[in-house]
C-alpha cells in the first residue's frame, strides 16, 4: 500500500483542482489543461506541491463527477464570494449553452449509438463532427429554440443513420414552440421546467454585460440568476438522464445498461 499522503483539504471546479499540501500546508492549483493534462475526473493521482520550498509528492482524490454545465454553475459561488458578478453572468449563460450541447450529443449520438452495439465507433466520431459543425453558429437563443422544439417533437433516432438525417435537417434559425405546444407534452415535471427555460432572460443580461454598455450587475441580480439557473438545469439534467459518457447509454444485450 502506498505511503503517499492524501490531501484532505481540496476544492474542485471546472478548470482547476485545488489542494492543500499535507506537508507544508500551502495551496497548489492544478489546472486541468496545463498541469493535469486531462478533463476526466481525478479519482486518484500523485502530484507535487507547487511551492518552491516544498515540492513533495502527495495524492489528490475525490474529484467532482458533475457534468460540465453543472460545474460551471457551481463555480459561481466562488465568483460571488469574490464579487466577480460580471463573470458569474458569463458562467450562467455558458452553462445553458453547454447543457444544450450535451443534450443533443446524448439524443443524436450517444443514445442511437448505444442502442446498437454493432455500429462503428468511427462513424459515431464522423457524425459527432457533423453535429458540431451544424451547431457551431447557433447562439443561445437559437439553441434554446432548437432544444424546446426537439422536446415538443421528440424524434428520437433509432440508429446513427437516422441520427445523421436529423442532424442534416437541423434548421439554422429554429422557431420557439408556442406555450400550448410545450404544455401539450403533458409531463407534469418536465413542462414547468421547459416553461421556465423559455422565460429566462439570462442571455439578455449577458448581452448587457458583454457589449458596449459593459453593465455591472448587482449581487442581488446575480444571486437571483444563479438560483434560477440551478432550479432549471439541475432538475432538467436529472429528469432527462444526461451524462457526458457514451458508455452510460450502451445497451447490454437482453438488459438495459445502468450506470455503476
Amino acid at each position: 500500500m502506498s505511503n503517499t499522503p492524501i490531501a484532505s483539504k481540496k476544492r474542485t471546479n471546472y478548470e482547476n483542482f485545488v489542494a492543500e499540501c499535507p506537508y507544508c500546508g500551502k495551496e497548489s492549483i492544478f489546472n486541468r489543461a496545463s498541469d493535469l493534462h486531462t478533463f476526466e475526473p481525478i479519482s486518484g493521482r500523485n502530484v507535487s506541491c507547487q511551492s518552491v520550498d516544498c515540492g513533495k509528492l502527495f495524492r489528490i482524490v475525490g474529484d467532482s463527477v458533475n457534468n460540465n454545465h453543472e460545474m460551471i454553475i457551481l463555480d459561481c459561488y466562488e465568483l460571488i464570494k469574490r464579487k466577480h458578478y460580471m463573470n458569474c453572468i458569463f458562467n450562467l449563460t455558458q452553462a445553458y449553452e453547454v447543457f444544450f450541447s450535451l443534450y443533443f450529443r446524448v439524443e443524436l449520438l450517444y443514445k442511437p449509438f448505444g442502442a446498437n452495439r454493432d455500429q462503428d465507433i468511427a462513424e459515431l466520431n464522423r457524425i459527432a463532427k457533423e453535429l458540431r459543425e451544424k451547431l457551431k453558429e447557433h447562439t443561445f437563443a437559437r439553441m434554446r429554440a432548437l432544444f424546446l422544439q426537439y422536446m415538443v417533437n421528440r424524434q428520437a433516432p433509432k440508429n446513427l443513420v437516422e441520427a445523421k438525417t436529423l442532424i442534416a435537417g437541423i434548421p439554422d434559425r429554429p422557431a420557439e414552440p408556442k406555450d400550448t405546444a410545450i404544455e401539450n407534452i403533458g409531463d407534469t415535471t418536465l413542462v414547468p421546467l421547459l416553461m421556465a427555460l423559455k422565460a429566462t432572460n439570462i442571455n439578455r443580461l449577458r448581452n448587457r454585460v458583454v457589449h458596449q454598455q459593459a453593465y455591472r450587475p448587482t449581487r442581488e441580480e446575480v444571486e437571483s440568476s444563479l438560483e434560477e439557473t440551478r432550479s432549471i438545469l439541475f432538475p432538467l439534467t436529472n429528469h432527462l438522464e444526461l451524462y457526458d459518457d457514451v458508455n452510460f447509454y450502451i445497451k447490454e444485450k437482453g438488459a438495459d445498461h445502468k450506470k455503476g
